[in-house]
């Protein structure tokens, strides 16, 4: 088995767990730097810290590699741009089982990075009940390899393998609850990092995506497309005279409002404290107007209750854009147009419905 091994791990990561082996959990939590020099630039050390993990080193390969020293941060809390989610949801696991089981975790994955998918091998080392230590080094694709390996291979790119003190493989670090636990974390992780907090629609950056898909969509497909900019009337009035808590309340009844006058395929999403968008799929400019129309109508309509102060009403002002149709100049048009372009339209439509004096829909220019 330990010739298996050593077939199929990479040569540096051998060399990592002799020295790791050799050295003694007492002298590695004393001195990992020192003790795993020639590794440095390939190696993270992960302190425990509650119920977080912070990296007290972040070696110069991920650096170069993933263009961020992230020596320091809180990988828990980590930006989703920086750190996935699927990422993520696989790291906590690996480092929870590694300080639970205390023994070595080896695997590989395959990813897309910047410069195209590559696949990296890493070893979780643990180093005292509060410290890990991770080497990983990017490895090229096997050539010529017997069942065996190609097998082992395989598995590492699926299951963290747990190796024993000779050498050997002692288990896979995989059972029906982990893994379910695991996907679960994942899914939540995945809410958190695509949805705005306090309201629940799509925050910035996945309402960017999800229209952008949409705008893909409409181009493929011959079909128009749509998107609304929005910003509550005078919200500064309602956080200055009540409080930002009557605030929050006035942003989640907006938006249940928000709900009511949209259809369901409609992508609602926050992109600022109290400026909002929504992308209209397969709407070409008359649908739109009626659609803010009778949005901002519900708006006006509704009474805001906070739990402390007086109620209070709101309204909207709305600025709308559409894109793409039948004829072929608007063909033409979409195919040079972003959701980034869009939204600045829109935003422009906005800005003469609050110069006009708000509470109005107002369509862009051109």
């Amino acid at each position: 088995m330990q010739d298996l091994i050593a077939n199929v791990m990479d040569s540096r990561l051998l060399d990592l767990l002799g020295l790791w082996r050799s050295a003694g959990s007492g002298t590695v939590a004393a001195e990992p730097t020192r003790s795993f020099a020639a590794h440095l630039d390939n190696l993270l050390i992960i302190d425990i810290e509650g119920p977080g993990n912070r990296y007290s080193h972040y070696g110069a390969a991920f650096t170069r590699h993933f263009g961020s020293d992230l020596t320091g941060c809180v990988i828990d809390v980590l930006p989703a741009d920086i750190l996935p989610v699927e990422r993520r949801g696989m790291l906590e696991f690996e480092y929870t089982f590694a300080r639970r089981v205390k023994q070595p975790l080896w695997r590989s994955y395959t990813a897309l990075f910047e410069g195209g998918t590559e696949t990296w091998q890493r070893l979780v080392l643990p180093v005292g009940d509060d410290r890990l230590m991770v080497g990983a080094y990017p490895v090229k694709a096997a050539i010529a390899e017997d069942e065996a390996a190609a097998l082992l291979r395989l598995v590492i790119e699926r299951v963290p393998v747990v190796l024993d003190a000779a050498g050997g493989i002692a288990d896979l670090a995989l059972s029906l609850r982990a893994f379910c636990d695991t996907q679960q974390h994942v899914a939540e992780l995945e809410v958190l990092a695509t949805r705005d907090s306090l309201t629940g629609v799509a925050n910035p950056r996945h309402f960017r995506h999800l229209a952008g898909l949409e705008l893909d969509h409409a181009r493929r497909m011959g079909r128009s497309f749509s998107l609304l900019a929005l910003d509550i009337d005078h919200f500064k009035t309602i956080n200055d005279r009540w409080g930002h808590a009557a605030g929050d309340e006035a942003l989640k009844a907006f938006v249940g409002a928000c709900r009511v006058a949209l259809r369901e395929y409609d992508i609602l999403g926050r992109v600022g404290g109290e400026e909002f968008a929504v992308a209209l799929p397969n709407t070409g400019l008359d649908g739109a107007r009626i659609i803010a129309e009778r949005l901002r109508r519900q708006v006006e309509e509704m009474v805001v209750r906070p739990a402390k102060g007086e109620i209070f009403e709101l309204t909207v002002s709305i600025g709308v854009t559409s894109c793409g149709g039948v004829d072929a100049a608007a063909t033409e048009a979409i195919v040079t147009l972003d959701v980034p372009t869009l939204l600045a339209r829109a935003d422009a439509a906005l800005y003469r419905a609050k110069s006009a004096g708000r509470n109005r829909v107002v369509v862009a220019e051109g």
